[in-house]
């Protein structure tokens, strides 16, 4: 019986906390995120300096947080991909949620850009990229080791961060584009560049 009574607080946590983020990621792109404060946030929420810090450490860490759940969603996306698949494809079509949503979000070409261009988020970004980095490799390793791959770890860690970097050279076109060229279209555009896509495997 106690247990939809946790859902419910879990479900109210998490409503007051995007609800939060939605405001910062307002107020960050009207004014800039240094610009921006802390007190600030709470108050077009209708809440406390305090109150906002029981959900998030920092300002930085609207992002952060944001960083932890897609990294799992987008490593839950890969392991989810049928074994037969090549890595390399694998990991682009792992990426498909994260692209969709971005392409789709209005505030997301404004936050990409800032992101990109705000020192103080040069450290989150760096973060990001480790979290996601390990969690994909993590998937990786097996589906490498169950094709009989090896060294398995470094071939692991060598793909994700390369997808990441295609990534991120995406973005950076995306933004400097101002979203002349579908998002979806960049990321094959870079994962290409550095190994062809293809679909079958050969445990590559």
């Amino acid at each position: 019986m106690d247990e939809p009574k946790v859902d419910l607080r879990e479900r109210t946590r998490n409503a007051v906390r995007a609800q939060l983020a939605e405001a910062a990621l307002r107020l960050f792109v009207e004014q800039g995120f240094e610009a921006t404060t802390v007190e600030q946030i709470a108050a077009v929420t209708g809440l406390s300096r305090r109150s906002f810090h029981r959900y998030f450490t920092s300002k930085e860490d609207v992002f952060g947080q944001w960083n932890v759940e897609t990294g799992r969603q987008i490593a839950a996306a890969l392991a989810s991909r049928p074994p037969e698949e090549q890595a390399w494809f694998a990991l682009r079509r792992a990426f498909d949620d994260l692209v969709r949503q971005l392409s789709t979000w209005p505030m997301s070409l404004d936050i990409t850009r800032m992101m990109l261009d705000t020192p103080a988020l040069h450290a989150t970004h760096l973060h990001k990229h480790a979290l996601w980095r390990d969690a994909l490799a993590d998937v990786l390793q097996e589906r490498l080791a169950e094709n009989g791959r090896g060294p398995v770890r470094i071939a692991a860690v060598a793909l994700a961060g390369a997808a990441l970097a295609a990534l991120d050279s995406a973005l950076i076109q995306w933004v400097a584009e101002g979203n002349e060229q579908p998002l979806d279209e960049l990321m094959d555009q870079a994962m290409n560049a550095i190994t062809p896509l293809a679909g079958p495997a050969d445990g590559g």
